[in-house]
């Protein structure tokens, strides 16, 4: 049996495309099963009970020589503890390659606004029928990672993939169910202040410098940044405890389209202000138009630390 796993910290697009690309390899008559590594957010848990899909089990590692697909990711350092034991024979992802193979194995990257269009994509090359709930559900996929096609990664094929999932899923407001995601995404009252830094937090290596990065996406900022100096300690606990550069926590407000960044040490919040056009609001560095880490900030380190 072959184990279909999304990166740690899981988000609504990783959950999707693990249970959905089980469902397809089921239809190819290939036996797989989808986990989760963490517990999955109120988003997803929104998304997955509103549509009657059960929560994939939970895991951190797998027995050695297991043969596994990693969906939505292809870095280690975001990937299962063990994965120098395991076999890894298919990657599909929507991110930037950085994976390194002794063989040859089945690589599908695409530059798309999702894993889950990728998924929906190989069920119509196919022609395999969808059953209504993973259409749903990739549906959902889509639009948290597009934060419903806001986020500049967005593609025309996204939203057209949207609609001829919708025919299946018949979801009737599409833009009233986006804010229910988004609402449910936003209650974090019952996270602890480092549970809620770590819920989208994604470590990074640009050029031999380790820094941590971590999103709030938000309909409503308040709920990150009432724990403004909570956080900021957390931040600089997790840069001492994995020995980074630094750490950033952006607030991205979806409806705004605009973020607000706390960073790990007065070094980290000088490099913030040189890349990007901030304007510092009481040691929170606001920027407007910035909500991908994807798309707009993880290529501007790239490209400074490629100096």
């Amino acid at each position: 049996m072959k184990s279909i796993i999304g990166h740690k910290n899981p988000d609504t697009d990783t959950i999707c495309s693990a249970i959905a690309h089980q469902v397809f390899l089921a239809n190819r008559g290939v036996e797989a099963k989808a986990f989760a590594l963490g517990e999955i957010n109120n988003e997803t848990k929104f998304v997955l009970e509103k549509f009657g899909v059960d929560s994939p089990e939970v895991i951190n590692k797998l027995p050695q020589n297991s043969e596994i697909i990693l969906v939505d990711h292809n870095e280690e350092g975001q990937s299962i503890e063990n994965l120098k034991e395991l076999n890894v024979v298919e990657i599909i992802d929507h991110h930037k390659i950085n994976f390194q193979t002794d063989k040859p194995i089945r690589i599908q990257i695409e530059p798309l606004g999702s894993s889950c269009s990728i998924i929906a994509k190989k069920f119509m090359a196919k022609k395999i029928e969808i059953p209504p709930a993973i259409a749903q559900i990739l549906i959902a996929g889509i639009i948290s990672d597009t934060l419903y096609f806001r986020s500049p990664t967005t593609t025309e094929t996204d939203k057209q993939l949207v609609e001829r999932l919708n025919v299946t899923a018949k979801i009737e407001d599409l833009e009233k169910f986006s804010l229910e995601m988004f609402d449910a995404k936003s209650d974090v009252e019952n996270l602890s202040t480092e549970e809620l830094v770590r819920l989208d937090y994604k470590t990074f290596d640009f050029s031999g410098h380790k820094f941590g990065l971590g999103v709030m996406e938000t309909t409503n900022k308040d709920f990150g940044l009432k724990r403004k100096d909570e956080i900021l300690e957390i931040l600089k606990k997790i840069k001492e405890e994995e020995r980074l550069e630094a750490v950033y926590f952006s607030v991205i407000d979806i409806l705004k389209e605009e973020s607000r960044t706390l960073c790990s040490g007065e070094v980290e919040k000088k490099l913030w202000t040189e890349l990007f056009q901030v304007e510092n609001r009481e040691e929170i560095l606001f920027v407007k138009d910035l909500i991908s880490r994807k798309k707009e900030i993880v290529p501007v380190f790239e490209k400074h630390f490629s100096k």
